[in-house]
């Protein structure tokens, strides 16, 4: 059983272990861009929701931009992945965040492309930033 909810202050540490281990193990990343990574710091202002387990672990948590709608941030914890828990995160958004909604994913991160592209997202735009060239996906 999985439950989605808004992020609270009691998840911080968890929230900041996932992300740090994400970025940290994302070998597509430029080394600069895997150093030091501070969750607070990357979502400020953002709506942050988590997935989490039966027995309480954070299994994942989706960040986004409502103004735009843009999602910034979705990760799923190691031991989550292939489990269906980044599409519950996405489909959670539904009651609440107008579409189109867009996100901006490393070309090299091929492994997050497919999932992207397996849930209907489709390319709308490209660009280049500190990261690497990176893909716009849109979701209408």
């Amino acid at each position: 059983m999985l439950t989605i909810r808004p992020a609270s202050a009691e998840d911080t540490a968890a929230l900041q272990s996932l992300y740090a281990e994400a970025i940290t193990n994302a070998d597509w990343l430029p080394d600069s861009a895997r150093q030091s990574p501070r969750f607070a710091e990357v979502s400020l202002n953002e709506v942050v929701h988590v997935a989490m387990g039966d027995d309480g672990r954070l299994l994942g948590l989706i960040s986004v931009q409502v103004a735009d709608p843009f999602i910034h941030h979705l990760y799923v914890a190691p031991q989550a992945r292939g489990q269906g828990v980044g599409q519950q995160l996405l489909t959670s958004l539904l009651p609440w965040l107008p579409k189109p909604w867009r996100l901006k994913c490393v070309s090299l991160n091929t492994r997050a492309l497919a999932f992207y592209a397996k849930a209907g997202w489709r390319e709308v735009g490209a660009g280049a930033s500190d990261h690497g060239a990176y893909k716009v996906l849109g979701c209408d």
